[in-house]
C-alpha cells in the first residue's frame, strides 16, 4: 500500500503537469497486499549505506536501482550485491526491497520544474482527468517526463519496502510527496540467501 500510494501520487503529478498520453494508461493503481511496507527517506550518508549494505548484500530480496548506467559504478562503491541496475535494466523486474540512490538530488532543477504549480491538495483527488497537453510541440515537457517516468519505474520495482537515499532532503518533490527523513536508527535484520536462491535469481535474470 505505501509503494502504491507513492506511485499514484507521482502519476497525479505527471497528469497535472503534462496531461495524459492516452485514455488506456490514464488510471491509478491499486493493491491487494496486506503487507503495508515502508518508504524510508535517508540522508545520503556513507555510514548508513555501509550498514544497509552489510545487512543486505547477500540477499536476493534487495536490489539497488540508479537513474542510468553511468551511476552504477558509484553505487557499487557502497553496495556489494550483484543486483545493481539502471532504471532501463530494472523494467519488468520486481524485488521485495528496493534501494534508490539520489534520484531527485542528481537532477534537482528538473524535478523542481516538474512539481511547479502542484500542491498537496492536488494529490488528494483519487481520480485522474484525461487531458492531452495543449502544446504537442513542447519538447521541454518530454524531457521532464523522462525524469518522472524513471522515478516512477524505479519505485514500482518494489513489492514492499523502498530505501531512498537523497542528498537534498528538503527538495520540493520530497516535501510534496510527504516524505520526511527517517530520524530513528536503521532497523534491518541481516538477510542471507542460499546458493539455490541465487541460482534461481540468476536464471530469472537470464530469462
Amino acid at each position: 500500500p505505501e509503494v502504491v500510494r507513492l506511485s499514484n501520487n507521482l502519476l497525479k503529478i505527471k497528469n497535472l503537469r503534462f496531461g495524459s498520453i492516452d485514455k488506456e494508461s490514464n488510471y491509478l493503481i491499486n493493491t491487494i497486499s496486506s503487507q503495508k511496507g515502508e518508504i524510508l527517506l535517508m540522508q545520503n550518508n556513507d555510514k548508513v549505506k555501509a550498514e544497509l549494505n552489510q545487512k543486505t548484500q547477500n540477499s536476493t530480496r534487495y536490489a539497488v536501482i540508479v537513474a542510468d548506467n553511468n551511476l552504477k559504478e558509484e553505487a557499487r562503491k557502497y553496495f556489494k550485491t550483484p543486483l545493481v541496475f539502471s532504471v532501463q535494466e530494472a523494467k519488468g523486474l520486481e524485488y521485495e526491497n528496493v534501494i534508490l540512490l539520489n534520484f531527485i538530488s542528481a537532477n534537482p532543477d528538473e524535478f523542481k520544474e516538474i512539481v511547479r504549480g502542484v500542491n498537496a491538495a492536488d494529490l488528494q483527488e483519487d481520480t485522474l482527468q484525461y487531458a492531452r497537453p495543449a502544446d504537442k510541440t513542447d519538447k521541454d515537457a518530454e524531457i521532464y517526463k523522462f525524469y518522472i517516468n524513471s522515478f516512477y519505474v524505479a519505485i514500482t520495482r518494489s513489492i514492499k519496502n523502498i530505501y531512498l537515499f537523497e542528498t537534498q532532503l528538503n527538495h520540493a518533490v520530497l516535501e510534496l510527496l510527504s516524505l520526511k527523513e527517517m530520524t530513528k536508527p536503521l532497523q534491518v535484520a541481516e538477510q542471507k540467501s542460499g546458493k539455490e536462491e541465487w541460482l534461481e535469481e540468476a536464471k530469472r535474470l537470464e530469462e
